[in-house]
């Protein structure tokens, strides 16, 4: 990836369908394969811009309003990457190294982590972020003009790297639809933006293109690969930090192709959620928030997490959100409170609104003077670990199917994704897929070591009848895991179960016999994280 890979603004296209289909220079008007990617997040783009170095054209199908660069309302932007305030983690600092990186990583993950995949990530993370930093990509920077770092939970150096202070995501998103805007108007990408696919076309146990409904012409997309970047499916749970629309669309697709799925139990819940007047909001309140120097404390003004972990308000996502639950429940109040004022104390007046100028004013929108007094916060279901399977290269079970970002189960993230592990692993593995996407639109071969494990290992999920909701095969994958692990909490298993130190695989079928009954799948070992 160069610098000048990343391509320049020009005039914007026509809505609906931005490009010019059928035209010359059009996608695959001379021959190139054609990659369709669904979803326009930082995976979606990533693997987008991979495809077309990779020598395929290229079709994004996105719900949003995509735009021919320039700002786009966050509320048209259904993608969660906009809503991302962290950062991106990676090991470029002084001190600090991919080996420890991936060491953070195996630790917040409980046992279940892919070790292949969490090396993939910290490695090809560090060169993908220094990739972005050399094509502009305006990052925060320090006293002396380097990349800022900011510290997070669970991390044990400052390797965050942020862009417009708690803005990200958004600053990411920007960046991204720039460069893919430029390849565009070069007419090796066109964008279907507003629709919804519906359906992924199979031909002979291979996907050929997917059904689309929405404001772009036509409803059948031929594609020789099909790459799924849309998400996970965090919105299903009714209070959470993500975009309503972030409800597995394209996990159920997949299910319904037929393809593996794995680890759907792990829905993670982020510690710190702002608790809104209205009761229905839960704005993400990051954790740089508390890597800055926030603590936690509950209704009496009493700080919990000392005592909890040695990290204390520093410890994984899984284990703050599971006392601050306990402390809720034992107190029979609504909330806990994040105290943020000796940030303010500290750097003076103003210092929260500059370093964290989203929160800021969705705090105080909420009423909430935080540079004087604390948050209220509770748990939201923020990260989905679960996913279609698939192997480093983002390849599932199903020919010419891949998958990539959150959308995707790799094992990189374990029962417990690490704080700012989302955007780097879109980056990294949206790349992946795109390259591979291209590479094998001729013939198809499985060639991930973790595929095939899980391939080996897996059970089905026999769903009577009709093709399978996402919601049972949820359910059906948390019921199998009868334990306590990472994000996967169980108030009658309370204890994790060493035997059960493995991931669990389903694979959806319709079963031919109306009668037949609902089997749960069996968990399998995960080769080099045992």
């Amino acid at each position: 990836m160069s610098a000048g890979a990343w391509g320049a603004p020009g005039a914007a296209g026509a809505p609906g369908v931005l490009g010019a289909p059928g035209a010359a220079g059009a996608p695959g008007a001379a021959g190139a394969p054609v990659v369709c990617v669904v979803g326009s997040g930082v995976a979606g783009l990533s693997a987008v811009r991979a495809a077309v170095a990779a020598d395929a054209d290229v079709v994004l199908v996105t719900g949003d309003v995509f735009g021919l660069g320039g700002e786009v309302p966050a509320a048209d932007r259904a993608a969660n990457t906009v809503r991302a305030q962290g950062g991106i983690a990676a090991a470029i600092g002084p001190g600090d190294s991919v080996t420890a990186h991936l060491a953070d990583t195996v630790a917040a993950g409980h046992g279940l982590v892919d070790a292949e995949a969490a090396r993939q990530l910290v490695a090809d993370g560090v060169d993908a972020v220094r990739a972005l930093i050399a094509a502009g990509f305006p990052v925060d920077r320090d006293a002396v003009g380097a990349p800022a770092r900011g510290l997070e939970a669970a991390h044990g150096h400052p390797r965050i790297v942020h862009a417009g202070g708690d803005r990200t995501g958004a600053v990411l998103d920007r960046f991204l639809r720039d460069a893919v805007s430029a390849l565009v108007r070069a007419g090796r990408v066109e964008v279907r933006e507003r629709t919804r696919v519906t359906e992924l076309a199979v031909r002979d146990g291979a996907i050929v293109g997917v059904r689309c409904s929405g404001d772009s012409a036509g409803d059948v997309i031929a594609a020789d690969a099909v790459i799924i970047a849309t998400g996970g499916y965090a919105a299903l749970y009714p209070r959470t930090s993500n975009h309503a629309g972030a409800r597995g669309q394209g996990v159920a697709l997949a299910a319904r192709a037929g393809a593996l799925l794995a680890d759907l139990e792990f829905v993670q819940f982020h510690p710190t959620a702002l608790v809104a007047p209205d009761g229905a909001s839960a704005f993400l309140i990051s954790e740089a928030v508390r890597g800055a120097g926030a603590v936690l404390r509950d209704g009496a003004g009493s700080r919990f997490m000392r005592d909890a972990h040695p990290r204390a308000e520093l410890a994984p996502r899984d284990v703050v959100s599971r006392h601050i639950d306990r402390v809720m429940r034992e107190r029979g109040e609504p909330c806990v409170w994040l105290d943020a004022t000796g940030i303010e104390r500290d750097g003076g007046a103003g210092a929260l609104a500059r370093r964290f100028p989203s929160i800021d004013a969705a705090v105080t929108g909420a009423g909430v003077a935080w540079a004087r007094e604390p948050i209220p916060v509770a748990p939201a279901a923020h990260y989905t670990m679960g996913g279609i399977a698939t192997d480093l290269d983002g390849r599932t079970s199903v020919p010419r199917l891949f998958a990539a970002g959150e959308a995707a189960a790799t094992g990189v993230h374990g029962a417990n994704r690490l704080a700012s592990n989302s955007l780097v692993e879109g980056l990294v593995f949206g790349a992946r897929a795109g390259a591979a996407a291209a590479a094998s639109c001729g013939d198809w071969s499985f060639r991930g070591r973790s595929m095939l494990d899980l391939l080996q290992g897996a059970q089905t999920i026999v769903v009577p009848g009709a093709a399978p909701a996402l919601e049972t095969l949820i359910d059906a994958a948390t019921a199998a895991r009868t334990e306590s692990r990472g994000a996967h909490q169980r108030d009658g298993f309370p204890d994790t179960d060493a035997v059960q130190a493995r991931r669990a695989a389903i694979l959806p079928v319709i079963a031919p016999d109306p009668a037949a009954s609902l089997q749960h799948s069996t968990p399998f070992a995960t080769e080099g994280a045992r």
